[in-house]
């Protein structure tokens, strides 16, 4: 404490408020919330299989107690709470849930520890393994109801964990086969956790200037810690965190893994997974019920006179209804990225800058996160309606949800597109809108 002239204590001076000490705030605690990571693992840990004992119980206890009551709770946990969270989580944080919360994640790198550690065989690396599990999952659960009935959860959700414990029996040493290569959300995760603001960054010079001896981690989903530039493929367990003196939780803005990438580094099995996977089958799997293309799909089969009175068995399909509904998921969702990417090449080819159709369609990126999270939400809300709560916010929440998307995928592909002012960026960028439109229409149409 200073003292004054007159021998009384002057008044500590005041801490000055400004945009550069918030941002140097904000950028200590993610940098102390990374270090708490790779300081505490045994506290992670004890997180892991907490989740897991959570997911068995709410997959497993409707089984041995077959109670309306607890099938219900369990189905609201699920698709009312739990995976809208974590789409949610994915855009704004990456991939936290991967690392930290997933039990089979965490199920499928303790069985790789004790199992016969096989190599990883070629087949399991096909690239196309996320949107052929992704678009597989998607449907079949649409087929059987997963969201109104508890068996075809249980089916949903065990067979995935099922695989994901032989996966780790088979391969790997106590890594991540399953999560790097079958997982149905592993390619979804990896595009939305490309706008997420929060990742671990590597600092290539103090890698260099590193010259004591680095200690020794376990990357789960075996990542070149060291070119790392992407946060798709990062699990974000934060062990890494302050390897070398090198990589640390950093801030960053949400548009940068996009608007900086190079059209040769954008993936064709992402970009095809993003606009037919996601854009297309998911989208139509999740906004069909509020679709008047549904309605009128459904007139058509009436009108054909084709069979509705045939029962199929409960694991296949929760009625024949729901056969022709994924007759018209994938046919609409089909034609839907066939525009989609009509619209998308047309931009690209006027384009004075000339970006790849593959690098506009991850600007799509935030409208369909965005959507599917609302896809979610409506699968959450129906549920939360069983135990009679009235929602009668849910409209302007899902308006304001697609607006967010929109804004700032129309944000992105300005950035993109317009890089200097002429006619043909002009027109381009207007031909790029037209995706934005149709996606909205999809929701709210």
């Amino acid at each position: 404490m200073k003292i004054s002239a007159s021998g009384q204590p002057s008044p500590l001076p005041e801490r000055p408020f400004s945009v550069e000490y918030t941002q140097n705030e904000a950028k200590n605690r993610l940098a102390r919330f990374g270090n708490a990571l790779a300081r505490h693992p045994i506290g992670i840990s004890r997180i892991q299989w907490t989740m897991v004992f959570i997911y068995f119980s709410l997959l497993l206890l409707p089984a041995l107690f077959p109670l309306p009551e607890f099938s219900r709770f369990s189905r609201l946990v699920f698709w009312g709470i739990g995976w809208p969270l974590i789409v949610l989580s994915m855009m704004l944080g990456g991939r936290f849930w991967c690392g930290i919360f997933c039990p089979d994640g965490t199920l499928t790198e303790f069985i790789s520890g004790h199992g016969k550690k096989g190599s990883i065989p070629r087949w399991i690396r096909w690239q196309g393994w996320p949107c052929t599990m992704l678009v597989g999952t998607t449907l079949y659960g649409q087929s059987t109801g997963f969201y109104e009935n508890y068996p075809a959860t249980l089916v949903l959700l065990g067979i995935p964990t099922c695989m994901a414990l032989l996966t780790g029996y088979l391969y790997g040493n106590s890594k991540r086969i399953w999560c790097m290569y079958l997982c149905p959300g592993n390619g979804f995760f990896g595009l939305l956790s490309k706008i997420a603001p929060i990742h671990f960054r590597v600092n290539r010079e103090k890698w260099k200037r590193f010259s004591g001896p680095p200690k020794r981690i376990n990357c789960a989903p075996l990542i070149n810690i060291r070119q790392m530039q992407s946060a798709s493929a990062c699990h974000a367990c934060g062990r890494c965190n302050g390897y070398r003196d090198a990589v640390e939780l950093a801030a960053r803005p949400f548009s940068i893994e996009i608007v900086s990438a190079r059209d040769k580094t954008v993936s064709g099995t992402d970009a095809f997974l993003l606009v037919w996977g996601i854009m297309g089958i998911v989208t139509l799997s999740l906004a069909w019920a509020q679709s008047s293309l549904h309605e009128q799909f459904m007139e058509m089969v009436k009108f054909l006179d084709l069979p509705l009175h045939f029962k199929p068995p409960w694991w296949l399909s929760s009625s024949p209804a729901s056969l022709y509904r994924l007759a018209f998921i994938v046919l609409t969702g089909t034609m839907v990225s066939l525009l989609v990417y009509g619209f998308l090449c047309l931009a690209s080819r006027i384009s004075e800058n000339r970006v790849s159709w593959k690098h506009l369609s991850f600007c799509l990126i935030p409208l369909a996160g965005w959507g599917i999270f609302l896809g979610l939400c409506r699968l959450g809300a129906s549920v939360w309606q069983e135990y009679g709560f009235s929602l009668p916010w849910v409209p302007f929440f899902e308006t304001a949800v697609l607006a967010l998307g929109t804004v700032l995928s129309f944000w992105l592909g300005i950035k993109v597109i317009m890089q200097h002012f002429s006619t043909k960026n002009v027109i381009a960028t207007l031909i790029y809108c037209l995706p934005l439109v149709l996606l909205n229409y999809l929701w709210l149409g």
